[in-house]
């Protein structure tokens, strides 16, 4: 549990602080430059370097905002359970992206009725079967993010 929940720039710090996430993955995630996630913690420069500006650039507010939802996303969604997890991913395909249950199965070789069964209800879905589905689900995620420029 955190003081400042609200806060997204405590969030990353404080990950930052406990090894979760390194300075250097989040500069090579967000692709935001170096001196401007310094503004995060208000450092200006690393311990032991001396800082030639005297305050680091802002961040645009689409750079706040993407840094928002990764906090969120490394924090508050990794609570979310697996099963729930396995089903947001065929929910975002089917909803977000109107893919059909066929096609889904068609595109990555699953079974159409192992698809159904993630949406429905995880639980019934063996592990191995759920292993698959989560691997290629989050595949055709990827492909979609990329196809989109996010």
């Amino acid at each position: 549990m955190t003081s400042e929940p609200d806060n997204p720039a405590v969030e990353l710090s404080r990950i930052i602080a406990e090894g979760r996430i390194s300075e250097e993955a989040l500069q090579a995630i967000t692709g935001i430059p170096p001196e401007k996630l310094q503004s995060l913690n208000g450092a200006g420069a690393k311990a032991g370097m001396m800082a030639f500006i005297s305050e680091p650039p802002s961040l645009s507010n689409d750079e706040i905002r993407r840094l928002s939802i990764l906090a969120a996303q490394l924090t508050e969604g990794m609570r979310i359970g697996d099963d729930e997890r396995l089903t947001a991913i065929f929910e975002s395909l089917t909803i977000e992206c109107r893919l059909t249950l066929a096609n889904i199965a068609l595109l990555t070789g699953l079974d159409v009725v192992d698809v159904e069964s993630a949406l429905r209800d995880p639980r019934t879905v063996p592990i191995d079967k759920k292993y698959e589905l989560a691997i290629k689900g989050s595949y055709l995620i990827g492909a979609v993010n990329r196809a989109r420029g996010q």
